[in-house]
C-alpha cells in the first residue's frame, strides 16, 4: 500500500488536469485555424468554399433579413461571424465593444492595419474594403438607426435574446474598461465597399 501524503496525490492530479487543459486549448486552437471559416462563436480560418461573387452582383438588401455573416480577414488570415446590416444598399459590420484604447485586442485593430476582407454569406464569397465610418457622421446616424430597428427584437425569439444578452456584455465591458465615462464611443461601425 502506498503512502503517499494526500496533498502529493491532489497536487499530482491539479498538474494532469491542467496539462490536458492546455493540450485541448492547443489542439482547439490548430484545428480552429485550419477550419474553413469560423465554427460557431470561434474564429476560425481562411474561406476555401463558397461561390465567388463580384461584388455588385451581390443583392444585399435581399441578404439584410440575415442576421449574420462570416468575415474573413485577408492579412490576418483568420474569419469570424458578425452581424451585419444594409444601408442604401450597402453592408456594415460592426464592433460595439471597446475597440480601441481598450484591455481587449478585438478585431478592428486588424482592420486598422489592413481592411481587406472577403464575407462569405448565402453561399457565396466576396471581395472586399472595409472603411471605417466615424462617429458623429450623418452616415454613421442613418446606419446605427438601422442597425439598431434590425437588432431590436421586438419580433422576439433569437434576435430578442442575443440583443439583450449583448447589451448587457456591451454595457459591463464599457464599465471595466473605463470607456462609459468618456465622450467619444468605444463602438467602430465599419462600410464595405468593393475592393
Amino acid at each position: 500500500m502506498e503512502n503517499t501524503p494526500p496533498k502529493n496525490k491532489w497536487l499530482g492530479r491539479l498538474a494532469m488536469l491542467l496539462a490536458a487543459l492546455a493540450l485541448a486549448l492547443f489542439t482547439g486552437k490548430l484545428f480552429l485555424a485550419q477550419a474553413d471559416g469560423p465554427v460557431s462563436i470561434f474564429r476560425g480560418g481562411p474561406f476555401e468554399t463558397g461561390e465567388q461573387t463580384a461584388f455588385a452582383e451581390m443583392k444585399w438588401q435581399v441578404l439584410d433579413t440575415l442576421h449574420e455573416l462570416e468575415m474573413e480577414i485577408v492579412d490576418a488570415e483568420t474569419s469570424l461571424t458578425l452581424w451585419f446590416s444594409v444601408h442604401d444598399g450597402v453592408p456594415y459590420v460592426a464592433c460595439d465593444l471597446d475597440c480601441f484604447d481598450g484591455k481587449l485586442d478585438r478585431w478592428p485593430q486588424m482592420i486598422e492595419r489592413d481592411g481587406r476582407v472577403v464575407v462569405r454569406i448565402d453561399g457565396k464569397r466576396v471581395d472586399g474594403q472595409l472603411v471605417h465610418v466615424a462617429h458623429g457622421t450623418k452616415e454613421y446616424s442613418a446606419v446605427r438607426e438601422g442597425r439598431n430597428l434590425k437588432y431590436s427584437g421586438e419580433g422576439g425569439g433569437r434576435a430578442a435574446s442575443e440583443t439583450a444578452a449583448h447589451s448587457a456584455v456591451v454595457g459591463v465591458g464599457e464599465t471595466l474598461t473605463g470607456r462609459a465615462g468618456r465622450a467619444e464611443p468605444g463602438d467602430r461601425l465599419y462600410r464595405m465597399d468593393r475592393r
